[in-house]
């Protein structure tokens, strides 16, 4: 399926380091949308909120599976500013890439469909 969703990851960083908590935020529109010259003049474009989304976090050397999704515990919290979650970097190996997916529930099939995004960082000491 295709996804309903455009989403992004603006401020994440190349690199984090070991020992910290880091708070990652997604960016999320839903596809098709389109601006008006209100929404283009802003200088912050409004994010949507997924109500219920979830992530997972692979080793990109061998797409090892580091953080599995699980609707508990992987489900993205979400404020004013959009969705977002909390990650400990003790639980990652200083010197490896990673990359986070997404996956979001849809209401119709009644399952959580992992979109066709990745985002990478590495973790350092």
């Amino acid at each position: 399926t295709r996804p309903k969703y455009v989403i992004s990851m603006p401020e994440l960083l190349s690199q984090y380091k070991t020992d910290s908590t880091i708070r990652l935020r997604l960016y999320a529109r839903e596809k098709g949308w389109s601006p008006n010259i209100y929404s283009v003049a802003k200088n912050k474009p409004q994010t949507y909120i997924i109500p219920s989304a979830s992530f997972r976090i692979l080793r990109t050397i061998d797409d090892y599976e580091v953080i599995s999704h699980d609707k508990n515990a992987t489900s993205l919290s979400y404020d004013v500013s959009g969705n977002y979650f909390d990650l400990d970097t003790n639980i990652l190996e200083a010197g490896y890439q990673y990359s986070i997916k997404y996956a979001i529930y849809d209401g119709h099939t009644n399952e959580f469909e992992e979109q066709p995004y990745e985002f990478k960082f590495r973790i350092v000491k």
